[in-house]
């Protein structure tokens, strides 16, 4: 909410994941039986203009190949 994300614009985060997240270098996290688990750590631009630095947690899982998006919350820092 803080940088202009809701349900009524649910797509617009989305639409910037793709465009902005995933245009960013993913991390390694774990490795498990179901799959490898990554992050990517970006700065995300929400629609009222303001920047966020964000984790964002995927995996890849080991039976299909396919990689699908686990979660998004901020980062209060820390390491990379």
């Amino acid at each position: 909410m803080q940088a202009g994300y809701g349900l009524d614009n649910w797509d617009r985060l989305e639409q910037d994941i793709r465009q902005q997240v995933l245009a960013e270098d993913a991390a390694l996290l774990e490795k498990s039986s179901h799959g490898d688990l990554f992050e990517i750590r970006p700065s995300l631009i929400g629609p009222n203009g303001k920047t966020l630095r964000v984790r964002t947690v995927w995996m890849q899982e080991v039976r299909t190949g396919n990689t699908k998006f686990i979660t998004l919350y901020p980062d209060r820092g820390g390491a990379p």
